[in-house]
């Protein structure tokens, strides 16, 4: 599926789009079923809180910022549990992932028009830490995304830097230390897409996306895969993003999209 050249390009610089690697209908299709699981299940916000806000925003949009999150639109859609195992993505991450590939999640992401939110500098590491960098990111674009609609923006290499320390607590979504990790002071390049597009991305590799200002919405999921080989890692008890083992939704899924989980651990005697 991938060539040389691409998977160098992912393990260089910590990203990879893959253009149209969804047909138009198979786009559309979750696009439709996107739409009708916000309508019916989803909740508007004004995004990521934190005091991030106050570095990325004039201080008349600080509050007027609106998004769209939905955790695990596979509850409530067959379709969106089809498409974990979609043929293409799946072929793509095979050639990215070390061994057998397992699910781990799916977020839908949608920016309304005119003032869709911001995300600041981050890695998703602090969202769901493991004990291994061989964690891949799906960004599926739902719609096309040009630059002035809150194109990500991605920091190449940035992922051979390992887990970075960012700012954690009850009033804030993990994000990096605006005073070392800002678009003022830390370069960052666009990748602008296409419906039907994909990137690629490490857990690990640092990136954002500024405002949607168009006219119309910017609607896009991540599936998460990583290498059945790692183990989450826990978090302190005061972080409300930490793993709840005993709270069946937050933990990884198990779910195998590619290979065979050998058993590791000695037989049972008979």
């Amino acid at each position: 599926m991938l060539n040389e050249e691409q998977i160098a390009e992912y393990h260089n610089q910590g990203y990879l789009k893959v253009e149209q690697l969804f047909t138009p209908e198979e786009a559309g299709q979750l696009a439709a079923a996107m739409v009708r699981v916000i309508e019916q299940w989803g909740e508007e916000t004004i995004g990521w809180v934190g005091p991030w806000r106050d570095r990325y925003l004039d201080e008349e949009d600080r509050l007027n910022t609106k998004a769209v999150f939905m955790h695990n639109p596979h509850h409530y859609s067959a379709v969106w549990g089809r498409v974990i195992f979609h043929e293409k993505m799946i072929a793509c991450l095979r050639q990215l992932i070390d061994g057998p590939v397992q699910y781990h999640h799916t977020v839908l992401h949608a920016k309304p028009p005119e003032l869709g939110t911001p995300f600041p500098m981050h890695q998703d590491y602090p969202f769901y830490p493991h004990d291994g960098p061989d964690f891949v990111d799906c960004l599926l674009h739902l719609d096309d995304t040009p630059l002035q609609s809150g194109a990500l923006m991605v920091v190449p290499g940035s992922h051979k830097m390992g887990p970075l320390e960012h700012v954690l607590g009850p009033e804030t979504a993990p994000h990096l230390p605006p005073e070392k990790f800002h678009p003022q002071i830390v370069e960052s390049v666009a990748v602008p897409a296409a419906r039907g597009d994909m990137v690629f991305f490490n857990y690990q590799t640092i990136h954002w996306s500024d405002c949607n200002r168009t006219d119309s919405w910017r609607k896009s999921v991540r599936f998460g895969y990583h290498s059945t080989a790692m183990r989450p890692v826990g978090r302190a008890e005061d972080d409300p993003h930490r793993i709840d083992p005993g709270n069946i939704l937050e933990r990884s899924s198990n779910i195998i999209v590619a290979g065979f989980r050998e058993n590791e651990e000695e037989p049972a005697a008979s």
